[in-house]
């Protein structure tokens, strides 16, 4: 069963949201209008991808649902215009982003008070493309850039306070330790080598010392 969400520009969409294979959330959208709802696509986020994130907390928001790569997404959201109808990529956003503060009386730290409405920003470029796949993305409209914003915005602001996120979380660390632990073991397979090539290098020094230190028979 769908519902709705406003956004802080007054767009209204209608939603859905599963868990991905992972625990990622994955929301498929509908746009409202007045007359009528139409089919806007999937936008999934999830916690940071990488296995040694250099900031903690980041979340990836992702255009589309499928793999890593752009040519296994499907449902690509359409929040572009007609050159460019399609929002492609992905972005490593921040959601403390929407806990900012501004100072009130131009002191550090005295004053603090809440953002009025406070935006996610993005770590890169918001592209678009004519396509879901296939075809050349480039830089999205400042239209274009405005809408995903607000989007995102509001959409993880509902990620943030839903109920099902620590276990989606959760879910997904576990799959990015399975990485990690990929990751390791080969490391941990070399050391035992050179554990193993060690006690045969001591055994021969030992046989050898031995060979120098033995009271010869009388």
């Amino acid at each position: 069963m769908s519902e709705t969400i406003k956004t802080l520009a007054g767009a209204v969409y209608n939603y859905t949201v599963e868990a991905g294979e992972h625990g990622e959330a994955v929301y498929s959208l509908e746009r409202v209008f007045t007359e009528g709802a139409l089919p806007v696509g999937a936008v999934v986020i999830h916690p940071d991808y990488r296995l040694e994130p250099p900031v903690a907390g980041l979340l990836n928001v992702q255009f589309g649902k499928g793999g890593v790569e752009r040519h296994e997404r499907t449902d690509v959201p359409l929040l572009g215009g007609p050159a460019d109808p399609y929002v492609v990529g992905h972005q490593l956003i921040n959601p403390a982003d929407l806990d900012a503060t501004e100072d009130q009386d131009g002191k550090d730290g005295a004053g603090a008070a809440p953002v009025a409405e406070p935006k996610i920003s993005f770590s890169r470029t918001v592209r678009a493309a004519l396509t879901e796949t296939d075809t050349p993305s480039v830089r999205a409209t400042r239209a274009t850039f405005e809408k995903v914003q607000d989007l995102i915005t509001a959409l993880v602001t509902l990620y943030r306070t839903d109920t099902d996120t620590p276990q989606r979380e959760a879910q997904y660390t576990a799959f990015l330790n399975g990485q990690r632990a990929e990751l390791i073991q080969p490391e941990i397979d070399k050391i035992d080598n050179q554990i193993k090539a060690l006690t045969h290098a001591r055994a021969e020094l030992t046989d050898k010392l031995n060979g120098y230190t033995s009271t010869p028979a009388q």
